[in-house]
């Protein structure tokens, strides 16, 4: 895993270094938050939950592509009879890819990366690798815009892995 980080921070440099000194970038920050819907296993054990999300995206100029670093915190209710809540917190440094439309203040884009997740069921927490990747939207003009995104994320846990998709919107802002 800190093979992972290496590999994140080494990227990150990259971009900045290797930007022209003419070429201006610029970062977005966001915070949303939404619904947090269990896969699989985890599924058969929690009910559809909430999350909230903070991110950074920062442009590479000239490029559709951009590096986002983000955290999320989400929890969902076991429907077990003695209850309980499944905590995730955790956080991943991605690549986003704009895709080119028309309209130009409209930009879907396809996110993807990787990071780290604790998960905390209640009988103790672990922290572990995880990926996701998804589609979302940013709309807006100058420093304000909203997005929507939906994501998939695989936290790779011994002997499973535990799966879900947060379905977020929120705000997002900077130069």
């Amino acid at each position: 895993m800190n093979r992972v980080f290496q590999l994140a921070i080494a990227l990150g440099v990259s971009t900045f270094v290797g930007v022209p000194g003419g070429a201006a970038q610029s970062a977005h920050f966001g915070l949303g938050g939404g619904l947090t819907f269990p896969l699989r296993d985890y599924h058969t054990s929690d009910n559809t939950g909430w999350h909230v999300l903070g991110k950074v995206d920062i442009d590479i100029p000239e490029s559709p592509i951009d590096v986002r670093v983000d955290a999320m915190y989400s929890q969902t209710s076991q429907k077990a009879v003695s209850g309980g809540n499944t905590k995730l917190a955790g956080g991943t440094a991605d690549l986003l890819y704009h895709i080119s439309t028309a309209a130009p203040d409209v930009k879907p884009y396809i996110v993807g990366g990787a990071g780290l997740y604790n998960v905390n069921s209640g009988s103790g927490s672990t922290t572990k690798f995880a990926w996701g990747a998804g589609l979302g939207a940013s709309i807006g003009v100058g420093p304000l815009h909203a997005f929507a995104e939906v994501r998939y994320v695989s936290i790779h846990l011994t002997g499973g892995a535990l799966r879900f998709v947060p379905v977020t919107a929120g705000l997002s802002f900077g130069s």
